[in-house]
């Protein structure tokens, strides 16, 4: 048996303590180096990345398509208050109808209900002796009149292949 053995097996064999708690604090300290630190990698944070870019491309391409459609129905429905507040003023002025919208504001329509969605005003003409008392027309997203996105009072038609 070697001399080291015989003291480390003798009675009064004492461990250096202070030696000991160094190499704990040193196999601790290897210990927290090497260990996983919390949060995420960057293979992670580059999905999360990628998901949400896919997302808004998709929200960019569906979210002016629904903004016109908003528009439109806006419109039809500014058209039809216009309508009961021309038959209102025709009803109160022996069946003739107002010389424009104007003349409406404030008795019967309130301000600002002039324009259509597009912030443009509503194309009205009186047409006493035609088929309907007056046209009320709006010119649409282009604001061109006689093209295929114009909202008519009469047909509420709008063919540029936004329906409803």
């Amino acid at each position: 048996m070697s001399a080291f053995a015989a003291d480390y097996q003798s009675d009064d064999f004492q461990p250096n303590l202070e030696l000991m708690t160094d190499l704990d604090a040193q196999i601790e300290q290897q210990a927290r180096r090497y260990t996983a630190r919390p949060g995420f990698s960057m293979i992670e944070l580059v999905a999360v990345l990628v998901i949400l870019g896919l997302l808004m491309a998709g929200a960019a391409v569906a979210v002016p398509k629904q903004i016109n459609r908003a528009r439109v129905r806006v419109t039809k429905t500014s058209m039809v208050t216009i309508k009961t507040a021309i038959n209102t003023y025709m009803a109160d002025n022996a069946g003739d109808a107002p010389p424009s919208l104007i003349a409406l504001i404030p008795s019967y329509l309130e301000t600002g209900s002039e324009l259509d969605a597009w912030q443009k005003p509503f194309h009205y003409i009186a047409t006493p002796g035609g088929n309907h008392p007056y046209e009320l027309i709006s010119l649409g997203k282009d604001k061109q009149p006689g093209t295929n996105d114009d909202i008519n009072l009469w047909t509420m038609n709008v063919t540029s292949g936004t329906t409803n």
